[in-house]
């Protein structure tokens, strides 16, 4: 029996001999019965489903095991519906309009993870790790099917497992069926730029054990950037079935469609087009075939009709474009690096299985099964191509809870598998090269003579379609990947003020990969084509916490983890030619925290501390040793049905030992000899482009994070109806570039909302970045002196809605 095959046999088992083993004694879930409870409690005089109070419900994305944000030893926040309808939530950069240490970075306009504390963030979905990209972008999120999110700060615990990403976790916590009555809502968006979007969600009670619910959405939107739009289908249903008290199934599924334009930004990033809208003009004069070394001689000849010399075009390794300068111009913020008809289209499916069975009051059974399958295709002319054909992966988790006077333990075995196969393109991606104020019909790098360089083959099944060889690249792969691990996290009460939650956890790691292109490769690549190894990966967590008084909780957390960061290939696969430490790079955390519940449940204070080390791969293959420290602080008050308000505020000092690798395939030449870079060409004061601004010994500033960011949202609703919400967003310098000679300065975001909220229907006008600040956000590391995206001006989005 091969590897795939037992693989696939044992996850299978799990899902089979789970439910007749335990359903001998059916248990109904604890977590179902305390989330029925929730829906029905009235907290200070507050319907739970507009209640913000963290406080208000438990949850279990930490530990697995429900419990008060008060007794759990880690930074979390957690979103309501309520909050996620305010700020008209719509990627996961949105994430840091509420919570500390959130920024992302625009990647190509296509986050599929957020950053939480400099650093790529899972994403779960009702506590199961959802899915996994190469670089942290991928499809866009349908949050209609979400009712909450729960924001957690740090690696993941014993649960969870290891990970690709360390920097924290964002929780999906789908929508439930009620057994209530049958209900349901519709609603319509339109906004600036001819945005469109339509939502409807039905909850229907079958009967007495069984529950449905279904929520659809669409969205056929142009867009503020030229050339753009979104259009996606998305459709949600869930099923809860309670045959007897000790015996209960959520059954959750989407089905997601997308057709939607990457957005790389605005190229030739210099300090004034950042600080006043200047660009550089000028087109590429490469030599006639040249190809290699820096650029020297007259230009190649140019071709009819070619307005960008795209002939004579490279890679931009090994060889360097040349640019001449032929003066500046006022860029219009809409103006984007992309050609008319470059898109992005993209298939997503998942299931979910959630049973819980409870063989004695303080016995429960948890078994977390989840399937998830996309299939992705990306093409952008500059030259940037991504397919994902397709990626699957199933997961299933067996958690035995038992809870005793002193302990709460919850302990399991958790079996994952995976397969992608993906094709990946962006050794030929000149993006400096393309003079963004010429038509941008000119922008296609195929129309090169040394396109599509070095080890590039077609793609099978995609015609007029290239790729790299992993090989070479190291995101192309054939690959598989399986995990077995088993885990025991225990809470220890030692007395009461003191408890002690303790967790360890062990993984099997098989991965096997191979280059697609592998038959086709040159003799002194192949031995490089293929990787097939195991690694046995620990994970350890432990924290003390010290109730002062009943609702003042203060902890201490150790976090260990060895993690595979930097095997990951396109589509979350495998490289084929990782390198042996790719499977143990490990994570260090200290945090440091206090929480506090205050005016009888009206005001929640948290705050935390923490000091964070890890290593991780870069897109060349090298490797850096990181230091992730700051503060965070977070605030809720909710005194009445009427007013909430939320503050949050977080420090972050996030360096590296070296310079991260970045790119710089453009040179600028001015006429007399002497060749420079885009970020040169324009001095900063700060300039030292090639050697990073140095912070201290081995201390080099992260790229892409602010040092300081704030944010606050304020809603008021008085009894007639009618309400009022205000979002307001504040971050310090960010440096768009590795090297830190290209800053973003402190900037600001304000929304502001009115709604009305009759008894079957409502209406709600946003405005969005209300003071039209001029924005900019910039994009991964790696790009960071060739691209920077201009955000989105001052828009309107008007909602209205029924409710049934």
């Amino acid at each position: 029996m091969n590897n795939r095959t037992l693989s696939l046999t044992l996850l299978a088992a799990m899902g089979s001999i789970s439910y007749p083993l335990m359903a001998q004694t059916p248990p109904a879930a604890k977590t179902s019965d305390e989330v029925v409870t929730l829906e029905k409690l009235d907290v200070s005089g507050v319907a739970i489903e507009e209640n913000i109070m963290p406080t208000s419900r438990p949850f279990g994305s930490v530990y697995g095991d429900d419990r008060s944000i008060l007794d759990t030893p880690r930074n979390v926040t957690i979103i309501s519906r309520e909050q996620l309808d305010a700020i008209s939530i719509q990627d996961v950069r949105d994430f840091s309009k509420l919570t500390s240490s959130s920024y992302t970075t625009t990647n190509f306009g296509a986050p599929a993870n957020p950053t939480i504390r400099g650093q790529y963030a899972d994403l779960f979905q009702n506590g199961v790790r959802r899915v996994v990209t190469s670089n942290g972008n991928g499809l866009p999120l349908n949050f209609n099917s979400v009712e909450s999110v729960n924001i957690i700060k740090g690696p993941a615990t014993v649960v969870q497992g290891p990970s690709f990403y360390v920097g924290g976790a964002a929780d999906l916590i789908t929508k439930r069926p009620t057994f209530d009555t049958t209900k349901g809502s519709v609603t319509a968006t339109i906004g600036s730029f001819q945005q469109r979007r339509w939502t409807a969600d039905l909850n229907v009670p079958v009967s007495e054990k069984t529950a449905t619910r279904f929520s659809y959405s669409g969205e056929d939107s142009e867009s503020f950037y030229e050339n753009g739009h979104k259009r996606t289908q998305a459709l949600y249903g869930a099923l809860i079935f309670k045959p007897t008290d000790k015996y209960e199934l959520f059954l959750n599924s989407e089905v997601f469609y997308g057709d939607y334009v990457e957005n790389f930004g605005i190229n030739r990033v210099t300090q004034d087009l950042i600080d006043n809208g200047t660009y550089i003009t000028g087109i590429n004069n490469n030599p006639a075939g040249f190809f290699s070394g820096i650029p020297s001689g007259p230009a190649g000849p140019t071709v009819p009709g070619d307005l960008q010399n795209a002939a004579n075009i490279v890679s931009g390794f090994p060889g360097t474009n040349r640019i001449v300068p032929t003066g500046t111009t006022d860029l219009s913020r809409r103006t984007r690096l992309i050609k008319p008809g470059d898109n992005s289209l993209g298939r997503m499916a998942n299931l979910q299985a959630i049973q819980t069975f409870k063989v004695k009051p303080d016995f429960d059974i948890v078994n977390n099964s989840y399937f998830n399958y996309i299939k992705r295709d990306t093409i952008s002319s500059y030259y940037y191509s991504e397919i994902v054909d397709p990626a699957w992966s199933i997961e299933n988790r067996t958690e035995f809870r038992i809870k005793t006077e002193k302990h709460t333990i919850n302990t399991g075995l958790a079996l994952r598998y995976q397969e992608v196969t993906a094709y990946n393109h962006f050794f030929f991606e000149p993006a400096s090269a393309w003079d963004l104020s010429l038509p941008r019909s000119g922008i296609d790098s195929t129309l090169s003579n040394n396109f599509p360089g070095f080890g590039a083959f077609p793609v099978p099944g995609y015609p007029g379609r290239f790729a790299v060889a992993g090989t070479v690249e190291g995101d192309t792969n054939d690959s598989s990947l399986f995990t077995a691990g088993l885990f025991f996290q225990d809470s220890v009460k030692v007395t009461d003020k003191l408890t002690l939650d303790l967790g360890a956890r062990g993984d099997l790691l098989q991965a096997k990969s191979e280059d697609p292109f592998a038959p086709q490769l040159p003799g002194f690549l192949l031995p490089a084509a293929e990787y097939d190894d195991s690694s046995i990966l620990g994970n350890a967590n432990g924290s003390a916490t010290y109730a002062l008084t009943e609702k003042l909780k203060a902890y201490l957390t150790f976090n260990y983890s060895q993690n595979y960061g930097g095997a990951v290939g396109n589509g979350g696969g495998i490289k084929p030619n990782s390198g042996e430490n790719d499977f143990t790079q490990p994570s260090k955390l200290w945090e440091l925290g206090a929480k506090q519940s205050m005016l009888d449940g009206k005001l929640f204070l948290s705050g935390a501390a923490f000091h964070q080390t890890r290593i991780a791969t870069q897109l060349d293959g090298s490797t850096r040793n990181f230091t992730y420290q700051g503060i965070e602080v977070e605030l809720n008050y909710q005194p009445n049905k009427n007013f909430y308000a939320t503050l949050s505020y977080s420090y972050l000092d996030a360096v590296s030992d070296r310079p991260q690798f970045d790119v710089g395939n453009v040179a600028f030449y001015d006429g007399t000899g002497s060749v420079t870079d885009a970020a040169n060409y324009a001095p900063h004061p700060d300039n030292v482009r090639f050697f990073q601004v140095d912070n201290g010994p081995g201390r080099y500033r992260i790229q892409g994070l602010p040092q300081n960011l704030w944010s606050a949202l304020a809603t008021y609703k008085w009894d007639s109806g009618f309400g009022l919400s205000s979002g307001l967003v504040v971050h310090t310098d960010i440096n768009n570039n590795v090297a830190g000679t290209l800053v973003i300065p402190t900037q600001y975001t304000l929304d502001l909302t009115g709604f009305y909220e009759a008894k079957t229907w409502f209406a709600k006008l946003a405005v969005l970045n209300a003071t039209n600040e001029e924005n900019w956000s910039p994009p991964n590391y790696v790009y960071g002196n060739e691209s920077i995206l201009a955000d989105l001006p001052i828009r309107f989005e008007l909602t209205l809605g029924y409710k049934f």
